[in-house]
């Protein structure tokens, strides 16, 4: 009788065994706030604003030098001292040349 029940235990161990096999596994702990890490990961690869714009540093010293050099370029020659200018009457010249166009 012994070896009958332990038969039928064999038995029974071998169904359940198959039954867990075909059920499929649950992934509800694995998938709970999925989103939530995906998005965590693409924000830690991602640089903040501030870690790139020193970047820029060289294009506006470009922009700067470019801008004094036409400014340079296409101004009129004024003394640097100001008295200078208004006793040479520098500025009267200036004025003139912009309201007549020349």
């Amino acid at each position: 009788m012994n070896d009958e029940r332990h038969d039928r235990g064999d038995v029974e161990l071998d169904r359940l065994f198959a039954m867990a096999r075909e059920a499929s596994p649950d992934l509800s702990g694995v998938e709970r706030n999925f989103e939530t890490r995906v998005m965590a990961r693409i924000r830690e690869g991602r640089e903040p604003w501030h870690a790139w714009a020193w970047r820029l540093a060289p294009v506006f010293l470009a922009l700067t030098l470019l801008f004094a050099g036409w400014s340079e370029f296409v101004s009129p020659v004024h003394p640097a001292d100001p008295g200078t200018m208004l006793a040479s009457g520098t500025q009267e010249v200036a004025l003139l040349d912009n309201l007549t166009g020349e």
